[in-house]
């Protein structure tokens, strides 16, 4: 949390001022504040407190709030002594563990399990019991933090006012000497005394600032509202992409996700139906974390035509495991066919043995042949030179000088294959 806490700058201050500690001016009075500027952590504040009440103290909790699912583990609820010389020192310390988190419903609650089940008939999630009538946090001034485990020190010592903390409220009983720490906003007493204890006026709304907080009842009333952690137990879901198709021999892929609010999914599976053996789960990567998103594709390599069913199942870690399923329906089509091989069209030197064969079997004389002939030499320098239009141009003239030659020359059906050879040879060259 950032210090909002106004400083006043004083002489009689500097040894405190050395020591990390600021004066503020509160009625009159130049008060001792730390004012290390602790860290606010959005995934997990502190949320309402209950600490004095009316009669003994048999119904004190603090309760956390953030995000559902969050792990405690490594953080330390502490109440620390803010009058006098006790002034720093660690009252109470409540080390979290691997198997405490926030609840379904995001929080977590730790209390006196006897007061909390007469007057509000809930059960916390850590138990905290005490002979004593005051109960196990005292009624004094205290800054009460969600501090890191690691660097904190044991009930008795005293906290250097440098911790990492996460969040952290003071309240104040209006003593003359009253030291806060982490930059705490810190509640000023009710009608004189130690404020009942204090609430978040909107459940994990946190703007630094003592304006986020009320009071408590110090009459056990329904305002205040102590909440257990509700069972880990969301279901989680996996996401398929529309319809994959692809044809016969073509390899194809179509991813999957999965995510898990309270948990975490680690693995997919899958069963095809019909399953041709050639479809297939790649890319898996586990999503990591509480409520991250875990990856896979659906992959296609050369099945046959058909439609296929794949229905993914994701699992989490748990024991045993949660599942969700999602189904990606495959269309593999076949493969077009290839076009038909038909005779390939006669090339200029073709039509010149052709010419040849017809004057060597009587069905042409040489000298109309050489007439053709020319048309087609030409017609090839043309082509080769990129002329294709002069090209065609002398196809044309070898096609009508064919046909001119029947029947005197030639037969009909002699000049009529020549034509439809060079109309062939045409067709190359886009004519």
């Amino acid at each position: 949390m950032g210090n909002r806490i106004a400083v006043v700058a004083a002489s009689a201050g500097d040894r405190l001022l050395d020591a990390g500690v600021a004066l503020v001016l509160v009625g009159g009075l130049v008060l001792p504040v730390v004012t290390a500027s602790a860290q606010t952590g959005d995934a997990v504040l502190l949320n309402e407190m209950l600490l004095s009440h009316t009669g003994d103290d048999t119904a004190e909790f603090v309760e956390l709030y953030g995000t559902p699912g969050h792990s405690l583990d490594g953080l330390s609820l502490v109440v620390v002594d803010g009058d006098n010389s006790l002034a720093g020192t660690i009252d109470l310390r409540v080390d979290f563990g691997p198997d405490d988190r926030l609840g379904g419903n995001g929080f977590f609650l730790v209390g006196n399990p006897a007061g909390l089940a007469a007057h509000y008939g809930v059960v916390p999630d850590v138990a905290m019991t005490t002979l004593d009538p005051n109960g196990f946090m005292r009624n004094g001034s205290q800054t009460v933090g969600l501090v890191p485990t690691a660097g904190l020190g044991t009930v008795g010592t005293k906290v250097t006012g440098s911790e990492a903390v996460l969040d952290s409220l003071g309240l104040r009983d209006g003593g003359f000497t009253e030291t806060f720490f982490w930059g705490a906003p810190v509640m000023e007493p009710d009608d004189g005394f130690l404020a009942a204890g204090a609430r978040r006026a909107t459940d994990g709304l946190d703007t630094d600032s003592p304006d986020d907080w009320v009071v408590a009842d110090d009459l056990l009333g329904p305002a205040n509202t102590p909440t257990p952690a509700s069972p880990l137990d969301e279901a989680p879901s996996a996401t398929c992409g529309p319809m994959l198709t692809t044809v016969s021999g073509t390899a194809a892929s179509a991813p999957v996700s999965a995510a898990d609010p309270d948990g975490v999914v680690t693995s997919f599976s899958l069963t095809v139906s019909p399953d041709p053996g050639t479809i297939a789960l790649g890319d898996v990567s586990s999503a990591g974390t509480v409520g991250g998103t875990a990856t896979a594709s659906v992959q296609v390599a050369a099945a046959p035509p058909g439609t296929y069913a794949v229905e993914v199942t994701a699992s989490t870690a748990a024991s045993p495991p949660q599942v969700a399923i999602c189904v990606v329906s495959v269309q593999v089509d076949a493969a077009p066919e290839p076009p038909p091989e038909g005779p390939a069209p006669p090339s200029v030197g073709e039509l010149v043995e052709l010419l040849d064969e017809m004057v060597a079997g009587g069905d042409l004389d040489q000298r109309r042949a050489n007439a053709l002939r020319g048309h087609l030499e030409r017609a090839q320098r043309f082509a080769d030179d990129g002329q294709d239009a002069a090209a065609l141009a002398q196809l044309r003239a070898f096609s009508n000088q064919a046909s001119g030659f029947a029947p005197k020359w030639m037969s009909g059906a002699t000049a009529a294959t020549l034509a439809e050879a060079a109309a062939d040879l045409a067709e190359q060259l886009g004519g």
